[in-house]
This record gives C-alpha cells, structure tokens and sequence, in this order.
C-alpha cells in the first residue's frame, strides 16, 4: 500500500508541473502588483550589529525603488510597533521620504517584539489581490515584556499563530538576520515555511544586496545584462532603474546622445544619492548601446520594464545542498512566446564564474547538488531583438532540515522539496532517496489534515475509506446525469 501511495504521489506531482508550466510560461500574463512590507528592527542591540546604521539607506532605497503600481508600508518594532510609512499605494509621496525614513531608524528600544511585528505586517486588511511580501529586519531573538516565560511563549505563537496565518494569506516571509546572535532557527523556519529567503549577513554593508534580493522576489523583476561593460536598451523599455552600490558609487555611462550622468539630468529622469548607493530612474530611455565609464560591479542592478520579458518558473529561494535546482524559462512577449533559434541562454549559480551556455527558444536545465550558503541565480538570454537577464537570491542549507526543532513547540523545519522540476525530466531526476523523503512528507501533511478519530486508523483504511466514497460519488453522479431510455420519452 506505501509504495500504492508514492506512486499516486509521484504522479499527481508530474502532472501539477505540467500545469503549472503552461499556465505560467505559455501564455502571458499580467501579474497582481506586489506589496511589500518591510519591518525594522531599532533595539538597542543594533548598535552592534548595524554600527553604520546601514538599515536607514537600505530602507530608503528600497522605498525609492517601488514600482507606481503597487502596494508598500513601512514599520519600526522594538518594545512595540511603530508604522514609518503608512500602507499603500506606492505613489509621488514616497520620492520624497529618503532623507525622512534614513533619518528615523536608529537603535533606541529595550526589548525586540517580533511577534507584533510580524502580525502588524501579516495581518493588512484591503489588499488581497497583491503579491504579498514582508521582509523582516532583525539581529535579534525574540525579547518581550515579562520575561523569559512571556519571551518563550511569544515565540512558540509565531510559529503556532503567525506563519499559519501568513500561509492563509499567501504572504512570504524575507528574514535577515544582521547577527549570528540572533535566533537563526527560527528566522530560517519562518522563511522555510513561507516558501521566503532567509540570509544571514556576514557585514552590515551586505544589507543593501541582501534587501534588493528581497525586493526582486517580490517583484519579479527583470534585468539587463552587462557584456564588456555595455548595456543594450531596446524600444520595448519603458522605465530603467540603474543601482550603484559602494563607498563613493557614480552613475556615468557614453550613449548615443552623449554623456548620461547626474549633472546632465533630463526631464525624464530622476536621480537619488544615499549612503552607499546611487540611482538612477529613467522614464522611457532612448534606445541604443550605452558603455559605462567605470567598471561595473557584482552587487550593481540595473532593472527594466518592459512587456518582453525573460519568464522564468518560480522556486522556493531557501533550499537545501542535496537538492536538484531545475530552470525553465522562455522569453514572453505581448502576443505570446517569441520563438528564436538563435538564441543563447546563460546559467550561473553562485561561484560559478563560467556559465554554462543553452541555444534555442526554451530553456530547460537543472543544478545538482548546489554548494551550501549563499547564492544568487543568473539566466541571460541573447538574441538579435532583446537581451534579458533575471537574478534570483537563493540560501543553500547545508542539508536538508528534516525536523530542526523549535524551543517550546512541536512544530519543525519540514522537508525542502525539490522546488522545480521539467514536465520532460520530472521522472528521471530524482533519485530514490529524494522520493523517498518527498513521500513522508507528502504522508506526513495527509496524516496532520485528517481529524484526530481518523489518524488511530491503518493507513490501508483510510485509502479504502477515500476510494469508496469516490466510486459512491461517481455511481451518483452517473445515475443523475444518465439520459432517459427513449422509449419512455415516446410513451
């Protein structure tokens, strides 16, 4: 009966895949805009971890960097929470809250209530139609009023209350952990569990990437790739967003008008300078080769919009190293899938330096075995029209978390599934050892959703039990819809 029910798992699987890849590849469609929410932490205890105050510039760029069209809100929690930047549509307001929000995160408060921090940016009433993403900014572990009891107990309800209630809500949680002091099993679990990114910075002055790879989640954003430090800008582009990060960042590229640098700023452009960044906002660019003046660095984005886009199937962005990572993309246009046989793809994950190169108009590949820690995912596509690129964060968990228990709850870490899989290669990638976990995990989840007077049953009762009432359901559905002997219309 097991292997029964690992083969109907395996088959359902197989078949979900299908779907989901014609449904999110084929044809394309216009995604829900996203909400982001961001909570920042401003206990004392930041003073330590972020001597730089990094937090503010970090917030401030991320703020400027919201698309119009969707939805954002903004928050400060220590002893309580404080609401920086009200929720809402992200409009011309928020071009001018830089220097206000860089200003107003510091490290003041006693205690670190990231449970109302986290029901505060879950539980938003309105804005059921976004793509919902809350990013958590942290360097501690959970520290309320009352003590260590009330602390325990606060944090068994996050795990308890707050993940299933942002599961119901299809909110992703972004964890960052600005400490190796803080509580990474927890901050891990709830990125885990809501399918989020969870990363832990080595050095303040990774907040800013780490934050602008929170944010692409979120957005699904799309880039432009650099080659020989130039950039291609077709006529499909209707914004650029151009990100600088170091000490001293300057945005200068050579177009084909001349010189694009701040000093030169055009009515259809707008430029922000923070501590560590400089951007650039470029409405409706001209089109053309432009070369930048100095070298282009790894953490620098450079993001688009435009209806031709390189539509990449999503995965879970924390995974586990005994995992097999599988890419599936197509460039979509306003008509549909734009067919190339000319066109290259490119693949890196992580330290790869050389990418390993796909021609053709689909891309389907994998990654075995990703190394563990942080890495970031980059598909190029080139071809005699677009040039597109996409970069997605990923954590790689040194293995799979099978139950890395929480203090004071029965909960645990579940298994990483393997978060992407081709329709053409779902059967063979998988080892035996991968679905064998795959199938207690899938048996695991049954047997939590049965009622408790049912999980005292042999596992071949409940089956029996199911496929009885299946075949009863369709005996009545037949008998109702069956048509009537002719004969009997006649009399």
């Amino acid at each position: 009966m097991r292997y029964v029910i690992s083969k109907i798992t395996q088959t359902c699987r197989f078949f979900s895949t299908q779907v989901l890849l014609i449904g999110c590849l084929s044809f394309p469609v216009a995604a829900d805009p996203a909400d982001v929410r961001v909570l920042v932490d401003v206990s004392g205890s930041m003073k330590q971890a972020d001597p730089n105050s990094v937090r503010g510039p970090a917030t401030a760029l991320l703020a400027a960097l919201l698309p119009d069209n969707s939805l954002g809100g903004i928050w400060l929690f220590g002893s309580d929470v404080r609401e920086l930047v009200p929720h809402g549509a992200v409009d011309a307001r928020w071009t001018a809250l830089g220097q206000p929000i860089e200003a107003s995160i510091g490290s003041t408060d006693r205690f670190t209530h990231i449970e109302s921090a986290l029901r505060t940016g879950v539980e938003i009433q309105g804005a059921a139609t976004a793509a919902c993403h809350v990013i958590l900014i942290t360097d501690g572990i959970v520290d309320v009023q009352g003590g260590p009891e009330a602390s325990r107990a606060s944090r068994d309800r996050i795990l308890k209350s707050v993940v299933p209630n942002a599961l119901d809500r299809d909110c992703r949680i972004h964890t960052i952990a600005l400490s190796d002091q803080a509580d990474l099993p927890l901050l891990r679990q709830i990125a885990l569990q809501t399918e989020g990114l969870f990363t832990l910075i080595e050095q303040p002055g990774d907040l800013i990437p780490v934050m602008l790879d929170a944010l692409e989640l979120a957005l699904r954003s799309q880039q432009l790739p650099v080659v020989d430090n130039r950039i291609k800008v077709d006529p499909s582009i209707t914004q650029l967003r151009l990100i600088r990060l170091g000490d001293n960042p300057t945005i200068a590229m050579q177009g084909p008008d001349g010189l694009i640098e701040r000093s030169n700023a055009t009515n259809r452009q707008a430029w922000y300078r923070g501590q560590g960044y400089e951007t650039l906002l470029w409405q409706q660019p001209a089109p053309g080769v432009y070369t930048f003046t100095g070298a282009f660095g790894p953490n620098d984005r450079i993001l688009i919009d435009s209806e031709i886009q390189l539509r990449l199937e999503e995965s879970a962005p924390t995974i586990a190293s005994d995992q097999t990572l599988g890419v599936a993309g197509r460039i979509v246009g306003p008509d549909g899938i734009m067919a190339a046989t000319d066109r290259e793809y490119r693949v890196a994950f992580g330290a790869q330096m050389d990418p390993f190169r796909v021609t053709g108009s689909e891309l389907q590949t994998q990654l075995d075995s990703p190394e563990p820690g942080r890495a970031i995912l980059t598909v190029q596509s080139f071809d005699s029209k677009v040039q597109r690129q996409v970069q997605r964060a990923f954590e790689v968990l040194l293995a799979t978390p099978e139950m890395e228990l929480a203090n004071n709850t029965a909960q645990g870490v579940g298994s990483v599934g393997s978060p992407i899989t081709s329709p053409e290669n779902s059967a063979t990638i998988e080892n035996d050892a991968a679905d064998e976990r795959s199938n207690q995990s899938m048996e695991a989840r049954v047997e939590a959703a049965l009622p408790d007077e049912l999980k005292q049953w042999p596992l071949w009762q409940i089956v029996a039990a199911i496929l009885a009432a299946v075949a009863a359901l369709a005996l009545i559905v037949g008998l109702v819809l069956r048509p009537k002997d002719p004969s009997h219309r006649e009399s």
